[in-house]
């Protein structure tokens, strides 16, 4: 169990990159964040890692808290740069995990940890008691970005009255009373037979695997994704960040695809999946940032009718964009993925008989 009093982890994990050592302009502040993501410290650092970000600490679904940076250090977690006096350089940044569906809701117990751990912080470093935007920021206070999700929004009141409580608790010597939290519905899902919006059927769960992924402007490939990828958090992209190359591939039959970018406008398509060419084998061109997407799929001769069903989320926004069926305007009223001039950063994608959420 963390340590709050002493403002000590669980466990350390440091990143060892993507930081500047020293705080120059001192420590005024915390920055909350969400994943974006249902992450563990182990995948945070391989992320980080790979695309020049990091944050102080992390807290899983579990409320486990895991060190990155050095509170003495500044993360490159805010978007705004080094040496602006901004949130990089002046306050200690947290990550919590959420679901990685909208809304972000943020797990129970990374709010609570995360609420503790921001009121050790705030008494330790002589904060005052935590109050939202005088020593509590939301990442999206610093650039523009949907983070920190609900943490801004549903869910904001709930996480900074159990850092007001932590916080006078650990000033008079004890412990907060336990938090009310009103368990949230779930909804019923829908069966098989159940339409979906439009008329259109739902999926079967016959599907035709279909593999994707993103490229990072001025990165590198992130991971290939396969449908949904593994639970809720299966998308290609990293959250926040802009993408320039698209390669995705099916296991039978064809999938064409194409994708639009803010500096040149719809490219032509593209009918294979390869990394390794990416004149043909990818869409996009290096460099230019991808803000639309659009797919087809061509069912083998002999099988029965399926469908390329996508989705995209903006660097502008928090949720998933209305879902896409094919190149037409079937079934949400878009022909494709995305919002012109709005960076693209993740896709979900799979290959049905129908409606796939």
């Amino acid at each position: 169990m963390a340590d709050f009093a002493n403002v000590q982890p669980d466990e350390y994990k440091l990143l060892g990159c993507n930081f500047s050592a020293g705080r120059p302009f001192g420590i005024k502040g915390v920055t909350i964040h969400h994943m974006a993501g249902d992450l563990n410290a182990a995948q945070c650092n391989s992320i980080w890692a790979a695309n020049g970000c990091s944050a102080h600490y992390s807290v899983d679904r579990n409320g486990y808290i895991v060190q990155h940076v050095n509170d003495t250090d500044r993360a490159y977690a805010c978007g705004d740069g080094i040496g602006t006096g901004g949130g990089n350089d002046t306050t200690i940044s947290i990550e919590h995990a959420n679901s990685a569906r909208g809304p972000w809701t943020v797990h129970e117990a990374a709010i609570e940890s995360g609420a503790h751990l921001v009121a050790a912080l705030c008494l330790y470093y002589g904060l005052g008691r935590p109050a939202w935007m005088v020593n509590v920021f939301p990442h999206k206070h610093w650039s523009s970005t949907a983070c920190p999700g609900e943490l801004a929004g549903s869910q904001r009141d709930h996480y900074m009255q159990r850092a007001v409580e932590w916080y006078d608790a650990m000033v008079g010597g004890a412990q907060p009373s336990a938090p009310t939290v009103q368990p949230a519905a779930t909804p019923a899902a829908p069966s098989a037979s159940q339409g979906a919006p439009g008329g259109f059927p739902r999926s079967t769960g016959a599907r035709v695997p279909v593999h994707y992924s993103l490229h990072l402007k001025g990165g590198g490939w992130l991971d290939e994704v396969t449908d949904f990828g593994a639970g809720d958090d299966g998308f290609a992209g990293y959250p926040c960040r802009q993408h320039d190359l698209l390669c995705a591939r099916v296991d039978r039959g064809t999938l064409k695809y194409q994708v639009h970018t803010v500096e040149d406008g719809w490219l032509d398509w593209v009918a294979k999946g390869d990394r390794n060419d990416t004149v043909n084998g990818c869409a996009g061109i290096a460099g230019h940032t991808i803000d639309g997407v659009r797919m087809y799929y061509v069912t083998p001769s002999g099988e029965e009718c399926k469908q390329a069903w996508y989705r995209s989320q903006t660097t502008a926004r928090a949720g998933w964009l209305n879902t896409v069926c094919d190149d037409g305007s079937t079934y949400s009223g878009d022909d494709y993925a995305g919002i012109y001039g709005e960076p693209l950063d993740r896709l979900q994608v799979c290959v049905t008989d129908g409606v796939p959420w």
